[in-house]
C-alpha cells in the first residue's frame, strides 16, 4: 500500500484528509467496482470526511494505477449514491453525508423490495410508537395546538391525494418533533423518506384516507390527554392498519395472503415487545393508509 504524500494537497485535497489515506493498487478485473469501495472504505475509516475534496481524476488513476475511465465511472456511480459531488470546473467533493441524503436513492428499491418493506415497517413500529410515548410526555400546548390544526387540515384535504400525503408527512414529523430526541429525529429523517412508499401504495382510496384520519385523531388525542401508553397503543394500531394495506406487498410471492382479521406475523412480534394487542376497527377494503 502507498501512503500519500503531503504535497498531494496541492491536487485539491485538504492535508488532514490526506495524510493517512491510502489508495491502494486496485487489480484489473473489477476496476471500477474496486476503486468505489476502496473510497467508500476511506470515508468510513474516516481518512476522508465531508466536505473533503478527492485529488484530481488523473492521480487517483495514477495512485491506484487503474486507467482513467475507470476512475470516472466509480466516481459517477458515487455520484448517483450521494456520496459525492462531481462539480464542473471544481472537482469532485465527498457530500455531507447526511442518511437522508443517502438513502434518497432508495425510493426505487422498495416498491420492488418485499423484504425492504417488511424492515421498514419494523423500523416504523419501533420509531414512530417511541416518538408517541415520549411526545405524549413532552408535547406543550402550542405543539398541540399545532397537531391539531393539521388533523383538521387533514379532514379538509381528503379528496386531494396529494395534499393529503403531504399533511400525513407533516404531522408525523410533528410528533417526532415534540418526542424532543435529537437522535429519534434522525432516524426519523430516514424512515419519513422511505415511508413514502407505502403512502404510494396505500393511500389511494377515498376510505383508505378517512380511516387513517380517524387513527390520526386517536393519535392526537392521546397526546393532547399526555397519556403515554394511549399514544403508543394508537400509533401502533395505526401502523397495524398500514401494514394490512401492504400485506399484498409483503406476502411472499406464491404464499396466499393472510386474512383481514389475522393478525401479521411482523405485526405480533413486535407488539409483542412493547404492549398488548389492543382492539382496532376492522380494515376497509383496499387496505389503510399512512
Amino acid at each position: 500500500m502507498e501512503r500519500i504524500p503531503a504535497r498531494a494537497a496541492s491536487d485539491g485535497l485538504a492535508v488532514e484528509a490526506v495524510q493517512g489515506s491510502r489508495f491502494t493498487v486496485i487489480p484489473r478485473s473489477t476496476l471500477p467496482e474496486e476503486v468505489a469501495n476502496r473510497l467508500l472504505t476511506l470515508i468510513k475509516e474516516q481518512e476522508l470526511r465531508p466536505g473533503a475534496k478527492l485529488p484530481a481524476e488523473r492521480n487517483l488513476a495514477r495512485m491506484m494505477e487503474v486507467g482513467r475511465p475507470a476512475v470516472r465511472e466509480a466516481l459517477r456511480a458515487l455520484a448517483l449514491m450521494r456520496v459525492v459531488d462531481i462539480r464542473q470546473g471544481d472537482g469532485t467533493y465527498i457530500t455531507s453525508l447526511e442518511p437522508s441524503q443517502l438513502i434518497a436513492h432508495l425510493d426505487f428499491v422498495f416498491p420492488k423490495d418485499r423484504v425492504a418493506l417488511v424492515q421498514l415497517l419494523e423500523a416504523r413500529r419501533v420509531v414512530e410508537a417511541g416518538n408517541a410515548r415520549l411526545a405524549a410526555s413532552r408535547v406543550t400546548e402550542s405543539q398541540i395546538a399545532a397537531l391539531g390544526d393539521l388533523v383538521v387540515s387533514l379532514a379538509d384535504s381528503i379528496d386531494d391525494l396529494d395534499r393529503f400525503s403531504e399533511l400525513d408527512i407533516a404531522l408525523h414529523e410533528a410528533i417526532c418533533a415534540a418526542a424532543n430526541n435529537f437522535l429519534l429525529s434522525q432516524f426519523m429523517n430516514i424512515v419519513s423518506a422511505l415511508g413514502k412508499v407505502s403512502r404510494e401504495r396505500t393511500g389511494g382510496l377515498r376510505e383508505v384516507r378517512e380511516a387513517a384520519l380517524r387513527d390520526h385523531r386517536r393519535i392526537v388525542d392521546a397526546l393532547r390527554a399526555h397519556d403515554p401508553d394511549a399514544a403508543q397503543r394508537a400509533m401502533l394500531d395505526h401502523l397495524d392498519h398500514v401494514e394490512r394495506g401492504l400485506k399484498p406487498a409483503t406476502d411472499p410471492v406464491g404464499e396466499p395472503e393472510a386474512g383481514v382479521d389475522a393478525a401479521p406475523e411482523a405485526t405480533s412480534a413486535v407488539r409483542g415487545a412493547t404492549l398488548a394487542p389492543a382492539g382496532s376497527e376492522a380494515a376497509p377494503a383496499g387496505g389503510w393508509a399512512r
